[in-house]
This record gives C-alpha cells, sequence and structure tokens, in this order.
C-alpha cells in the first residue's frame, strides 16, 4: 500500500470520527438542558443633570455654539478682562495727572475775616469797664501759574505714564489671547466629552447586542454558561464607562461655563467647529510672525521704554524749576472789595543739594531698565518655545489622526472576524468581548486625536500671536 493510500485513509478516519463526535455531542445537547447561570441585571440609571439658573442669557437660548462664538462671550463676561481694562483707565487717570504739571494752572480764593480788639477791662464783654474795636473785611484772588523750565523733568515722568499705560494695553491684550485659547480648550474638551458619551453609548448597546447572542445560543443548547456571565460582566463595565462619561461631560460644561464668565449651571449646547489651518507650513515663518504679532513682546517693550524715561527723570530731580506767575487780588470792607492789586512775576526754585534723593533715583531707574532688558530677551525665547512646541504637537495630533483611522478599521475588521468565527462555533466568546474592547479603544483614540488636532491648531494661532478678529 503507498503512501498516499494511507493518508487518504487515515484522512477519511478522521472525518468519520469527527462527524460521529459532532453528532454524538448534538445529540448529548438535546438531551441536556442548558444550565441557567445566575447572573442579575445591570440597570442604566438616568443621566445626572444640573437644574438651570433663573436667568440663561438671550444669546444661549436655543442656540449652539462654537468655539468663536464662546471666545467673543468670554470677552465681554469675564472678570479677569474688566479688571485688565480698569488697569488701562487706572494709568490713563495718572497720565492727565503728570500732564497737568506742563499746563497752566488757575487758583481762585475768596475769604471774610473779622477782627475783635479788646482796649481796656474785661476780654469777655465790652462792658461799664472796657471797650471793643471790631473790623472787617474782604478778600477775593485769583492766580495764574505756569512752568516754563525744569529740564524736562516732567515731560520725561509724562512719557514714563505713557510708555506704562501703552504697557498696560498689551497687557490687556495678552489677557484676552489667553482668555481665548483657554475657553477654546475648554470648549473642545467638552466636545470631546459629548464625543466619548456616544462613543461609550454605542459600545454599552454593543454589549447588550453580545449579550443576547450569549443567551440566545444558550437557550439554544451551543453556547456556555460562562459566555452570557462574562457578557453581562461586559455590559455592567460599559454601563459604568458611560455614567463615567456622562460626569466628564457635565464637569467639563461647567469648566467651559466658568471661563465664559457666565452662571456654571447653565446648559450649553455646542455646534461643530474647526479651527483653521496656521498661516503658514514652516516653522521659521511661524516665528516670525510671532516675534511681530504677539502682544508680550510690546508689553515687554513699553515697560522698558517706561523705565528709560524714569531714567532721564530721576536725572533731572535737582533741576532749578522755572515758572511764570501772574495773579489780581482785591481786598476791602465791601462786598465786593473795591481795592484791586495785580502782580505778575517769576518764581525760581532749585535744590542743588538734596541729600542722595537724585542718586537714589538714578540708581533706582537703572535697575529697572536692566530687569525691563532680561525681560524682553526672556519674553523672545518663551515666544519661540511657545511656537515651537505647539508646532511640535500640531503635527504631532495630525499623524495621530491618521494612525486612529487605521485603528478603527483594523478594530472593525477584527470584530467582525470573531463575531463570524463565535456564530460558527469556531471561536470562544472571550475573542468577541477582546474585539469589542479593542473597538471602543480605538474609537476614543480616534476623537481624543481629532480634538487634540483643534486644540493645537488653537495653541499655535495663540502662540504666534493671531489677532482676534481674524480667529
Amino acid at each position: 500500500m503507498s503512501n498516499r493510500t494511507v493518508t487518504n485513509t487515515l484522512t477519511r478516519s478522521l472525518l468519520t470520527l469527527a462527524l460521529a463526535g459532532a453528532a454524538s455531542g448534538t445529540a448529548w445537547a438535546q438531551l441536556t438542558p442548558p444550565i441557567s447561570p445566575k447572573t442579575r441585571e445591570t440597570p442604566l440609571p438616568p443621566a445626572v443633570t444640573l437644574p438651570a439658573p433663573a436667568e440663561i442669557p438671550e444669546e444661549l437660548r436655543e442656540r449652539s455654539l462654537t468655539a468663536a462664538d464662546a471666545a467673543r462671550i468670554a470677552l465681554r463676561q469675564h472678570n479677569t478682562v474688566a479688571a485688565a481694562r480698569a488697569s488701562i483707565t487706572q494709568l490713563e487717570g495718572r497720565t492727565r495727572q503728570a500732564r497737568a504739571s506742563l499746563k497752566p494752572t488757575l487758583s481762585v480764593g475768596a475769604g471774610y475775616t473779622r477782627s475783635d480788639q479788646f482796649l481796656s477791662g474785661s476780654s469777655r464783654s465790652s462792658g461799664p469797664s472796657g471797650s471793643v474795636s471790631t473790623s472787617t473785611g474782604m478778600q477775593a484772588s485769583v492766580s495764574l501759574r505756569q512752568l516754563l523750565f525744569d529740564r524736562n523733568h516732567s515731560r520725561d515722568l509724562v512719557r514714563q505714564a505713557e510708555a506704562q499705560e501703552d504697557a498696560a494695553e498689551r497687557t490687556l491684550a495678552r489677557t484676552e489671547a489667553d482668555l481665548v485659547l483657554q475657553v477654546k480648550q475648554a470648549f473642545y474638551t467638552y466636545v470631546q466629552n459629548m464625543r466619548l458619551v456616544q462613543i461609550h453609548e454605542t459600545n454599552l448597546r454593543n454589549q447588550q447586542q453580545h449579550l443576547a447572542q450569549a443567551q440566545a445560543r444558550l437557550q439554544a443548547g451551543v453556547g456556555l454558561p460562562l459566555d452570557v456571565v462574562r457578557a453581562e460582566a461586559a455590559v455592567s463595565e460599559a454601563t459604568l464607562n458611560l455614567q463615567v462619561a456622562r460626569n466628564n461631560a457635565s464637569t467639563a460644561r461647567v469648566s467651559l461655563a466658568l471661563l465664559m464668565g457666565i452662571d456654571p449651571r447653565t446648559p450649553i449646547e455646542v455646534a461643530e467647529s474647526e479651527e483653521p489651518a496656521p498661516p503658514a507650513e514652516d516653522l521659521e515663518s511661524l516665528v516670525q510672525l510671532a516675534i511681530a504679532q504677539r502682544p508680550e513682546l510690546g508689553q515687554a517693550e513699553a515697560t522698558r521704554a517706561a523705565a528709560i524715561h524714569a531714567l532721564d527723570a530721576a536725572r533731572s530731580t535737582d533741576a532749578p524749576t522755572v515758572a511764570a506767575t501772574a495773579g489780581v487780588a482785591a481786598r476791602g470792607v465791601s462786598t465786593p472789595p473795591l481795592n484791586l492789586f495785580l502782580s505778575v512775576g517769576i518764581q525760581v526754585q532749585w535744590s542743588p543739594f538734596d541729600g542722595g534723593v537724585k542718586d537714589g533715583r538714578v540708581q533706582e531707574a537703572q535697575a529697572s531698565i536692566q530687569a525691563a532688558e532680561a525681560q524682553l530677551e526672556g519674553t523672545r525665547r518663551t515666544i519661540i518655545a511657545d511656537v515651537s512646541q505647539a508646532y511640535l504637537n500640531l503635527r504631532t495630533a495630525e499623524q495621530r489622526v491618521v494612525t486612529a483611522d487605521a485603528g478603527i478599521a483594523n478594530a472593525e475588521e477584527a470584530l467582525r472576524l470573531a463575531t463570524g468565527r463565535y456564530n460558527a462555533g469556531l471561536g470562544t466568546f472571550l475573542d468577541v468581548l477582546d474585539a469589542q474592547a479593542a473597538l471602543l479603544t480605538a474609537r476614543t483614540q480616534r476623537v481624543n486625536a481629532e480634538v487634540a488636532v483643534a486644540q493645537a491648531r488653537a495653541a499655535l494661532a495663540r502662540a504666534i500671536g493671531t489677532p482676534l478678529d481674524e480667529e
């Protein structure tokens, strides 16, 4: 007998034994009732929600917000922007005070006097032992003063105040840009958590279908009780994950509302939003845009300019002051007084020895310039670092999207194959659960990657100093 004949004979024998075993197994399964596993159904509690406040802003009623809408609301409502604007108003007041020393000042005064002179006798009355002499008088005056010369000391103080005001305006721009980024990051985090809720809802439905499939196979006598128990455990885990995802979405909404400057309990519906692509692809162009546009750099330069003007003012602390004066005065006993006096003059004031006040102010101002220059250089390096990090994060996030898309396709195919093998009796139910978990992970990673792109683009726009009206 040849080897080929022996092989064919063995193959036929094995097939016969397999068919007989399958037939006997089926017959045994038909004779043996299925075992009912002791499992508990997992209930799905309703989502926990916050009661809405009594008043909801009109722009949030029955309207979905984009990231730009949320940023605009925050710029109007948030307290940090209001505080920065108040600082500008405060410094405008200081500038007006400094300019006042360069303008004419007008003073007006008026008064009435009465003088009683006790000639003799009692000092308390004009009785028989004494007499009182009383005189009255009216006086009024108007005086005008104009600074003529102080070696530009007052003008340097005005320039210092103007530079400080400019720095405050740049601080406001920086505060607004930071707030816009924070709002957009919170907005996309809320979008991310809302999408994860949808993914976990889909996962729960799929796990419930797997449970129904395992129960049906058990009732048909071709499944295992352990498969039903595993399916019920998977449903419990999916339910718990959905509850956690819902809570994360609710807390993300509270954080977004807080950054928008509205009541944190306010319900917010978000619309699909997409951040614009960066204006340039190469890093060097983005860095040059940032150097030209970032408000921090302008703030540091204005602070340095204010320190330079302060130094100029300190060097003229002991300069003589020359001012012109003119005045009109009237005195007399009548109302109005009839005796008029006119005065015109020049006032000179000089303190050649001040005990070291000038030297101290000069030293302080020089140190302020050094600190401002160090801050300016540090700000420039920080800007370059911000752009570089945002650029790297964006490119990495874009790569993650491509990888996540491939991961979803592979996970869906793995689940299809595992389910088909299980239905055909060739695979285990554990393979199905593993494939379903892998699909959940892949979909979660896809959402995270997509949101990371939007957040990275917003961060890059902030890093290069994109004007708010262009976002």
